[in-house]
């Protein structure tokens, strides 16, 4: 008799110990989740000078992307002209490199405003220039040499500053990979939409299977494996095991001569999220929606037959599989499956082909989008998806956009702390996974 009272007794209580502390790391999951949404409402609203988009010039007429770039090293007296059509802006020199004594120049154009820098620096913002009655800033920015026939590297601008509330914003959606482009719309109408959106995917996720808050109090009584039923009890511990995975899966490649970064230049931080939580409802909608939901939608809907409704049975399919009917679901099994590689596979390859990535995005992205087509109702891959896009990166844009040394703790602390539990959660799964196998063999031995 051990002080428990028995080996059983033990276990029963280690196992609900352990349920405990799976609980409150989902729980404190949910808190951070909720979190980072507010703070990115903070940014998008509440920070000023907060986009940093890169340049469109319109000197042409056309609008061009393009950099203000001298040559390297500079000619005596070079001189660039950009037209940008906000309402103000400051530019951003990502370097600056003169030879002493010469100036760097940037006048608007039928004004009085100049301002002029005599150093070397990075990332050195100019003066705020505004509009002209045709609502556009012409720049003129030229290098003045002290004409001692001397000259440096010179200069390179790739971004401007200016608010959220006065930019543009074009939406799209794909149909896998074809973007279909939708009317323009102001940046902060489709920022809130984002974030409005998303929380509204936490509730949803939150609702489903009984409710978070009822499966997160009889969790301590049943198997883990039944908990995560409910999609955000779940998704921490998925979200967290990917992120661990992917990041381990990176350095190895790395370390192989691999390469998963982007190859394509990034605006500034908060363009940068904007863009990438976009690009989860994009890419859902291309990837998981098209690929899997409507073709999983059409054959729900003929094999459901008297066992349920057919349209219930295509909008379960289309948007929430798991809450077919058990058999049309058992039916459906391996068409789910061959769906799921399908669209991994396109998702995987168009980050490389289409999207700037360095090949070995490929392997991430496929592995990612397998995890995301198997937990596939829409509501859940899509906030999986906006883990890695959002959730993770807003931490780091806080600081960068504000300089503010407490975001940057903030975000190491939640990196750490999540890729913990991703460690602890492929541990928990691998074993799982392992009892679930000898189940089976045991199953067919007998």
């Amino acid at each position: 008799m051990t002080s428990c009272g028995s080996r059983r007794g033990c276990q029963a209580m280690l196992k609900e110990g352990l349920r405990v502390l799976l609980t409150l790391i989902s729980a404190s999951m949910v808190l951070l989740f909720l979190a980072s949404i507010a703070l990115g409402c903070h940014l998008y609203f509440e920070v000023p000078m907060n986009m940093e988009p890169l340049i469109v010039d319109y000197s042409t007429g056309q609008p061009v992307l393009r950099a203000v770039e001298s040559p390297h090293p500079y000619t005596p007296s070079w001189t660039d002209r950009l037209v940008l059509r906000v309402p103000y802006a400051k530019l951003k020199f990502e370097n600056i490199t003169l030879e002493k004594g010469d100036l760097l120049v940037v006048e608007q154009v039928g004004t009085a405003k100049r301002w002029v820098y005599g150093l070397n620096g990075t990332d050195v913002l100019t003066s705020t220039f505004f509009s002209d009655r045709n609502g556009t800033i012409e720049l003129v920015i030229r290098i003045i040499d002290d004409e001692d026939g001397k000259v440096a590297w010179g200069v390179e601008a790739r971004t401007y500053l200016t608010d959220i509330w006065v930019l543009g914003a074009r939406p799209y959606f794909l149909i896998v990979i074809y973007p279909v482009g939708l009317p323009a719309v102001p940046a902060w109408g489709l920022a809130a939409f984002m974030q409005a959106f998303f929380t509204a995917m936490i509730l949803a996720c939150w609702a489903q299977k009984g409710g978070f808050i009822r499966t997160a109090l009889r969790s301590r009584r049943k198997p883990f494996l039944k908990a995560l039923r409910n999609p955000l009890f779940a998704m921490p511990f998925v979200a967290t095991a990917l992120l661990t995975g992917i990041i381990g899966l990176t350095i190895l490649m790395q370390m192989l001569g691999i390469g998963a970064g982007l190859r394509a230049e990034l605006p500034g931080p908060l363009n940068m999220l904007f863009e990438a939580t976009y690009a989860v409802l994009a890419e859902e909608v291309g990837f998981r929606l098209v690929l899997i939901g409507i073709p999983l939608a059409v054959a729900a809907a003929a094999k459901a037959g008297e066992r349920e409704n057919r349209l219930s049975a295509f909008l379960k399919g289309l948007f929430c599989p798991g809450s077919l009917d058990p058999e049309v679901r058992r039916d459906l099994r391996g068409l789910m499956a061959f769906l799921i590689l399908i669209s991994s596979l396109a998702f995987g390859f168009t980050h490389v082909l289409f999207g700037g990535w360095e090949a070995g995005k490929a392997v991430t992205a496929t592995l990612a989008g397998l995890v995301m087509g198997t937990t596939y109702g829409l509501h859940a891959s899509m906030l999986l998806h906006w883990f890695f896009n959002y959730h993770v990166e807003v931490w780091y844009i806080a600081y960068e956009l504000t300089g503010q040394s407490r975001y940057n703790l903030w975000a190491d602390f939640v990196l750490t702390y999540e890729l913990a539990i991703g460690a602890l959660s492929l541990l928990m799964f691998a074993v799982q996974g392992l009892r679930l196998a000898l189940r089976k063999i045991r199953g067919y031995e007998e």
